[in-house]
Parts: structure tokens; sequence; C-alpha cells
């Protein structure tokens, strides 16, 4: 007895759904066809594999390779640094006193 993992994609309504498929064959038996032992659908890709009863992290990451899915902890996401600017009249105005008291101005 052996077990076969499958995944893939499909777009339904413009959203991404992964198929997770787990199969067992018995090449012992000649002509028998692979039997379906379960599945899984989800638009969250490890959703489905634990719906389809897919634990072991070895497995998982190959269906990853097999669908060339990043994980999430690999992406690297661009940060941009962008000046907070104060709309309040009064803190512009104690930044602006703090900034000369600073700088011996007073």
């Amino acid at each position: 007895m052996e077990n076969f993992y499958t995944a893939y994609t499909r777009d339904i309504n413009n959203q991404t759904f992964y198929f997770v498929k787990r199969f067992t064959a018995f090449p012992e038996y000649e002509g028998v066809p692979k039997v379906l032992n379960s599945y899984g659908m989800h638009s969250d890709f490890f959703c489905a594999c634990n719906i389809a009863n897919i634990d072991d992290e070895a497995i998982v990451n190959n269906l990853l390779n097999q669908l060339r899915i990043v994980p999430q902890s690999v992406r690297v996401i661009p940060l941009h640094k962008e000046k907070s600017i104060t709309h309040s009249f009064l803190r512009n105005i104690q930044q602006a006193l703090l900034k000369l008291r600073l700088a011996g101005i007073d």
C-alpha cells in the first residue's frame, strides 16, 4: 500500500482555491486503480491540507513545491518609511519650541 498526494489550483469567481487529494494505491495487486482517501478544498493552502488530513510537514512542503508556492514566511515585503505629519497646530508649535530649546535659543 502506498500513498500519493496531488495538489492543484482553480480560479472560482476570481478567487484562487487550492485542491489537495490523497490517494492510496495497492501495487501488489494488478489492475487495481488508486483509491481517493481524502480531499480538501479551500482558499488557504494550509487549510486545504488540514481538511484532507495531511499533517506531515515534508509532504506539505513537497506539495508547495509542486504548486510553486512560496511560503508566507519567506516572502519579502518592502516597507517604505514615510514621515508622519501632524496636522495639529498646538503640537507643531510644541515641536518647534522644543527644537529651539535644544538648540539653546530661548
